[in-house]
């Protein structure tokens, strides 16, 4: 069972993984590699990350700065880390 801190219920951690696996593999690659480096920095924002965005699976900051805005942040959510935990643990039990 894979332990939760964000999602009062599995059920509820179950319906966000199956959310992420729905957004497709450019998304899920993404929060993949936020979850690993806790953060990236992109020069725009890509479909994918709004994506997530949307669905509360990670912050994008850096969009409205008038100095830097070369370099957009996008960090995960604890949301999107148990997300592609519960997704991930899915996919091993099929």
């Amino acid at each position: 069972m894979t332990e939760r801190f964000f999602f009062d219920t599995d059920e509820a951690a179950q319906e966000a993984a199956k959310i992420l696996g729905g957004l497709g593999k450019a998304a899920r690659s993404l929060l993949e590699e936020c979850v690993e480096t806790q953060g990236i920095s992109r020069q725009k924002v890509s479909a994918a990350a709004r994506a997530l965005e949307n669905e509360g699976f990670v912050f994008v900051r850096g969009e409205n700065k008038i100095f830097d805005s070369d370099q957009i942040e996008i960090t995960p959510s604890l949301a999107g880390e148990e997300a592609l935990l519960f997704l991930e643990a899915s996919e091993v039990t099929n």
